[in-house]
């Protein structure tokens, strides 16, 4: 354990000090909550609302399930309960950039946690190679069109899910290089955010797919 955290703190003091004028700006803005609006705007008008529109509560419930479940089990669960110091409380010489030190724990990163939570969830929903409804459902054609009307379009998208990780990879390395967290408390802050993303959309998934075999029944 000893070892990791070694490693753990050299590598933060790699990424808090290699820094320039344009990275202190660029990652900043990433740890911003208006660069998360931006994003989830985007996604929300121009794909859920013009590709998914019959889709747009059930995005809109489960972006908002996984920021709560992140958010909850980051900072009342694992936060309280591991107790693990931030580097600007720990450290002498961290450099912070236009931020405050926050609250005195740092594992693990809610920011990481919610970014890929979202992340993940909405690349199980959108991304991959475009599917129809007949991939989904035994029933007759005229039946298929009327269960998925109710579970979506079957738009896909096979970039959208490296965007969106991109924005959740340079969200928790912001976090390092504003020094408000150790890399190890972003990474297991992202495994957090996977696990519920992907949870989230199964459970939405089942509900609709129960939701829908019953109009069909």
């Amino acid at each position: 354990m000893e070892r990791i955290i070694t490693i753990d703190k050299s590598v933060f003091w790699w990424i808090n000090n290699h820094h320039n004028d344009w990275l202190d700006w660029t990652m900043w803005t990433f740890s911003q909550s208006f660069s998360w609006a931006i994003v989830i705007f985007l996604v929300f008008i121009f794909i859920t609302l013009r590709k998914d529109r019959h889709s747009w509560l059930w995005v809109l419930a489960g972006m908002g399930l996984c920021f709560l479940l992140a958010d909850q089990i980051s900072n009342e669960a694992i936060k309280d309960g591991v107790q693990r110091l931030r580097p600007c409380y720990e450290l002498d010489g961290v450099r912070m950039f236009r931020t405050s030190k926050g609250g005195h724990y740092g594992f693990v990163s809610s920011h990481a946690a919610n970014a890929f939570a979202v992340a993940m969830f909405l690349s199980l929903m959108y991304g991959g190679r475009k599917r129809t409804a007949i991939e989904h459902t035994q029933t007759s054609e005229k039946q298929a069109d009327k269960w998925w009307q109710k579970t979506g379009s079957g738009f896909r998208s096979r970039l959208l899910p490296y965007l969106l990780f991109c924005w959740a990879i340079i969200t928790g390395y912001s976090r390092a290089y504003l020094g408000k967290h150790y890399p190890g408390d972003i990474v297991c802050g992202a495994l957090l955010g996977l696990g519920i993303g992907a949870a989230v959309y199964f459970a939405i998934s089942s509900i609709r797919r129960k939701i829908a075999s019953k109009s069909l029944a």
